[in-house]
């Protein structure tokens, strides 16, 4: 009766999933997704903004760095366990956005064509690829920062920022990640180390 009970989200999963990515340290944990309460159609963010990175065909969207970076996963055992790690954290970039989208009124089944996918032939070119899908992708993330900061400011942009600002500080922690695995298995014999 005078238990104190552990105030739940209505997705527990959701929950599991946050708590596991932050744990395992894939994450930038310091900076958290805002809640979506505030978010309105109509107020200046269109959701066909974000179709590209939730999963567009393209070198930078979420879906295809899962496809990247789970394939790369079974394909490398020298860097299986990061790519499965950052992996998980791209689940949940995905599934943030698509969650945003509809919130805005968008559509989250468009087509997609893993043509952009790149995987690599060896450990050392899967982390720079990597590398590459993470530049891409934070550069569209900035893109999109700098068109919501033109916007007259309200509930949904202020909330759309800080959605933004936490999946830059994500990708942003997997780039050095990725640079980090690179440093530490530096080796002679690799071209792209010359």
């Amino acid at each position: 009766m005078f238990r104190l009970m552990k105030k739940r989200g209505t997705n527990q999963l959701d929950d599991l999933t946050m708590g596991l990515v932050n744990a395992m340290q894939y994450s930038d944990s310091d900076v958290e997704y805002p809640e979506f309460t505030d978010v309105k159609p109509g107020e200046g963010v269109e959701p066909e903004w974000f179709y590209d990175v939730y999963r567009g065909t393209n070198g930078f969207s979420e879906l295809t760095a899962i496809n990247q970076y789970v394939s790369q996963e079974a394909m490398f055992d020298d860097v299986g366990e990061l790519m499965m790690g950052v992996a998980l954290v791209e689940m949940k970039h995905m599934d943030k956005l698509g969650d945003f989208i509809l919130k805005l009124k968008g559509n989250v089944t468009q087509e997609y064509d893993t043509k952009y996918v790149e995987y690599g032939t060896d450990a050392r070119e899967a982390v720079e690829l990597g590398i590459k899908s993470e530049n891409a992708t934070i550069a569209e993330y900035e893109r999109l920062t700098a068109r919501v900061r033109e916007l007259p400011q309200n509930g949904t942009t202020k909330v759309t920022l800080q959605l933004l600002a936490k999946l830059i500080a994500d990708e942003q922690h997997h780039r050095n990640m990725f640079r980090k695995w690179l440093a530490e298995h530096k080796s002679e014999n690799h071209p792209s180390d010359q």
